[in-house]
């Protein structure tokens, strides 16, 4: 069962390596940093040392969080165009993907920011990296996808999944999903892909605000060693894991179930600007017709004094 999950999470993406690692011409610039490698095109020269730099710095970060001696070597692809992100994924990944990382081949492929603005540069970087160094240390266990997004989404401090409003909306419908159930993120429209990423995040949030750094580290390290999520979590907390579920849940529960009214808020305030600037509008245009119906009343009564003289 863990070998087919497996193969589920990382197949698609093996066969993605050497399509677009052979078929981009473009991608003619390599910038050495450390550990990193970095494949871009000419245009994107400046942003491949500015992503040195971002990577850098926050491999540092990560491997003091969890004692990690040695550096591994990381390939960096900085896609040039759409065109050239697309053909990367060949249809095996969803289509609102920003980036993707191949664990097995310690490589990450992300999109230029000459072309895609939607999505923070660094951010996205560190996100990836994240991703890549937590399988290198857990190699081929398996590890839960809320705890591999979660901490890729802490580490990157991406603020998109940390409004948590996707996690208020599904309180009030009832459609929170279980923390397995991420595990099938990829499978996942884009809003419930959301809700999938921010109950990620939020998790492990609460699990860092309970535990601190040491339960998460001495989970990873469980998991390696081949133990379930159930027996990592004992070994790292002396909690069952199911307990660390109920707990979040009630958490959120009493923090995050109004949320949502905010965002009304924002558009009851517009609506009522809206409703203002038409008043005034109307009343402008109301003005301007009585200011013509005097005007013309008036030269109509001149007219009929100059008739009658």
């Amino acid at each position: 069962m863990r070998m087919i999950s497996l193969l589920r999470l990382f197949c698609p993406l093996l066969f993605l390596f050497p399509f677009f690692l052979f078929a981009n011409p473009d991608l003619d610039v390599i910038h050495e940093c450390g550990p990193f490698i970095i494949h871009c095109s000419e245009q994107d020269a400046d942003f491949a040392a500015e992503a040195g730099k971002v990577l850098i710095k926050s491999y540092k970060e990560i491997s003091y969080d969890f004692a990690l001696d040695s550096a591994e070597h990381f390939q960096v692809y900085i896609m040039p165009t759409r065109k050239s992100f697309q053909r990367a994924l060949r249809g095996e990944l969803p289509n609102w993907t920003g980036a993707f990382a191949v664990p097995s081949q310690h490589l990450m492929v992300i999109k230029s920011p000459r072309w895609n603005s939607a999505d923070d540069f660094n951010q996205v970087l560190i996100h990836e990296l994240v991703h890549l160094v937590v399988h290198g240390i857990i190699g081929a266990h398996k590890l839960p996808r809320w705890i591999d997004e979660g901490m890729a989404i802490f580490y990157s401090g991406e603020d998109r999944w940390k409004t948590d409003l996707a996690v208020s909306k599904a309180l009030t419908t009832n459609s929170i999903l279980s923390l397995s159930e991420i595990d099938d993120v990829l499978e996942y429209h884009r809003a419930k892909a959301d809700l999938a990423y921010q109950q990620s995040f939020s998790a492990v949030n609460y699990l860092l605000a309970t535990y601190d750094i040491e339960a998460l580290r001495g989970i990873i390290f469980s998991l390696k060693q081949g133990a379930d999520i159930h027996q990592a979590f004992w070994n790292a907390t002396g909690s069952d894991f199911a307990d660390f579920e109920q707990e979040w849940r009630a958490y959120i529960e009493k923090s995050h179930r109004w949320l949502w009214i905010y965002e009304i808020n924002e558009y009851i305030w517009g609506g009522i600007l809206f409703l203002a600037i038409a008043a005034f509008v109307s009343r402008y245009i109301r003005n301007k017709r009585i200011q013509r119906d005097w005007r013309d009343e008036s030269l109509s009564a001149e007219d009929d004094e100059f008739a009658d003289s």
